[in-house]
């Protein structure tokens, strides 16, 4: 009578299935980000022919909701959160400035992997401080990296510990097969990484600003600078810091290219975010911090 107790108990049991459990989704480590604007001001505003915002990520670019012709205060309204934006300017002489983002190309991601290892008990990544001798390295891995473009100039180094952001501008002046007499002319943002002690590139991470076959008619008309002041972070609650600038009187061709200059001309290299002072000049480079 007990086996066939316990037989019905266990058949009663069986029916009703696995008791439910409640399934829940965990949170995401980082909330979704809220757009936000970016604001600010460029003076004379007399000299303001054309502004607009741009995303080195998507490629989109933005015409500001407000812009006060009087004063140069302009707003660009509802962008994305926790993005960059490179605020350009054309000028009524023919200049374009344009901001540069030289933050690091998988910033979330690192700040993700950061949080990460805390909450797991994991080691912090390791230590870097970016130094001089890094920017030597850089240079140097420059100036050694072949390729099709025969020139190559070095805007901007920017550090981050064990990662850092190059401007580089390319040229390619000799004879090519169907050239016809053109020139090629790029500017990139290269990503390096400092990994077993020495510099190299993240492969198939370089962004294109600009990828031209011209004449060289064409070339000597760029006028193109990159000004890091230009720049702006939305951060992921929609707010950023505005943006001040004032329109320098003249060129800096060490920011970019300027009209009617020569495609060899060298010029000193932009370096920020160093951890370490430098104890001596840096050949060919200007400290920007």
């Amino acid at each position: 009578m007990r086996i066939a107790l316990a037989m019905l108990s266990w058949a009663l049991v069986a029916s009703a299935g696995p008791a439910a459990v409640e399934l829940k989704d965990d949170p995401p480590p980082v909330a979704q980000p809220k757009p936000g604007d970016v604001t600010g001001t460029i003076v004379p505003a007399e000299k303001i022919a054309r502004i607009e915002a741009v995303s080195r990520n998507t490629l989109k670019t933005y015409t500001p909701k407000r812009f006060d012709k009087a004063t140069g205060w302009f707003a660009f309204a509802g962008l994305p959160g926790d993005a960059g934006y490179d605020v350009r300017v054309v000028t009524t002489d023919g200049r374009t400035i344009e901001g540069i983002d030289l933050s690091w190309i998988e910033a979330r991601m690192v700040r993700l992997a950061a949080r990460r290892r805390k909450d797991l008990g994991l080691a912090a990544e390791r230590p870097h401080k970016f130094s001089p001798h890094d920017v030597k390295e850089l240079l140097k891995w420059v100036e050694d990296w072949k390729d099709f473009m025969e020139i190559k100039r070095v805007l901007y180094v920017q550090g981050h510990g064990p990662r850092a952001t190059l401007l580089v501008e390319l040229l390619r002046t000799r004879e090519f097969h169907s050239s016809a007499g053109s020139i090629v002319w790029r500017v990139e943002l290269w990503y390096m990484k400092n990994e077993f002690g020495g510099w190299d590139r993240l492969a198939n991470a370089e962004r294109v600003l600009h990828r031209k076959r011209i004449t060289p008619r064409e070339w000597r008309a760029i006028d193109l600078q990159y000004v890091p002041e230009l720049s702006a972070y939305v951060g992921p609650d929609g707010k950023s810091k505005p943006v001040h600038f004032k329109i320098p009187l003249a060129g800096d061709l060490s920011r970019g290219r300027l009209r009617d200059t020569s495609p060899t001309a060298k010029t000193k290299t932009h370096v920020r975010g160093l951890s370490v002072k430098p104890t001596e000049p840096l050949p060919g480079c200007q400290i920007d911090d």
